[in-house]
């Protein structure tokens, strides 16, 4: 009976190579936390329900997705958020600005991205009160957690009180029900909730004469630079793929101009 052919040494020796390669453990990805908001923030974001959806979401793992690297996101308080980047219980902070907290920062090293997309924090009055002078605002409100930085100077010198509430929600029912004379929020978030609320976007309106905050929002790291720049490299390669994210989001035109919020 003839023998089988046997395998050259050769081939048996690549034969056993291959085994080893399909035995060999696969690399792990790179993975990171990335401290995010726990409140409903939309058109830019939302983590109130535990998971971090919206346009920040689909933005990070598109870049994630390309770079081979996978992201973990963590909603928190936002007054927890940036003591948990300085004390390194997240990798990354989204969103950030250099210009929050700066007292905070003093002395820190912190990378940021290059701006993402634009935003407007402003003053919101009731309709019948647009373009009332500031010194005839009294009492402030805002979510807890924001600070109203446009009016500090105010707030400092005791002119002007605070009053925090939970949520956009409580906030709209104290301006409503004047037992505040204006709230302090993103334009566009304060638009969309307006909208989700009573069904309209301009239960409170954006008072232009009143003070206001421009900025843009970034991603942040202490510890991470490198991935940094390959998020900044990405986003400028993937110009169209960013502009289509942000007009799925309703961010276009915030992003194309501070002031488009009529």
């Amino acid at each position: 009976m003839p023998r089988a052919a046997q395998p050259s040494g050769r081939v048996l020796g690549l034969l056993v190579l291959l085994a080893l390669i399909a035995s060999a453990p696969v690399p792990a990805a790179e993975r990171y936390v990335v401290g995010v908001e726990n409140i409903d923030y939309r058109p830019y974001q939302a983590g109130h329900t535990g998971d971090f959806e919206g346009f920040g979401r689909e933005l990070l793992d598109a870049f994630a997705a390309e770079a081979g690297i996978v992201f973990e996101y963590r909603p928190l308080p936002p007054p927890r958020l940036l003591a948990s980047l300085l004390q390194d219980r997240v990798d990354f902070k989204y969103p950030d600005d250099p210009g929050w907290a700066p007292e905070a920062r003093a002395g820190q090293v912190i990378h940021y991205s290059r701006p993402i997309v634009a935003y407007l924090d402003g003053t919101l009055v009731r309709p019948e009160r647009l373009e009332q002078p500031a010194s005839m605002l009294r009492v402030l409100g805002t979510v807890v957690g924001f600070t109203p930085l446009a009016w500090r100077a105010a707030l400092d010198s005791g002119a002007v009180g605070l009053r925090e509430n939970a949520d956009f929600g409580a906030l709209f029912q104290q301006v409503l029900s004047e037992r505040v004379d204006g709230a302090y929020a993103n334009v566009a978030v304060a638009r969309d909730q307006s909208q989700r609320l009573f069904g309209y976007p301009d239960a409170l309106v954006f008072d232009r004469r009143l003070p206001s905050a421009r900025g843009d929002y970034r991603l942040s790291t202490r510890r991470h630079p490198e991935v940094i720049e390959r998020f900044d490299r990405w986003f400028v390669e993937h110009a169209d793929l960013v502009s289509e994210l942000k007009r799925r989001a309703g961010l276009s035109e915030t992003d194309r101009s501070h002031d488009a919020v009529d």
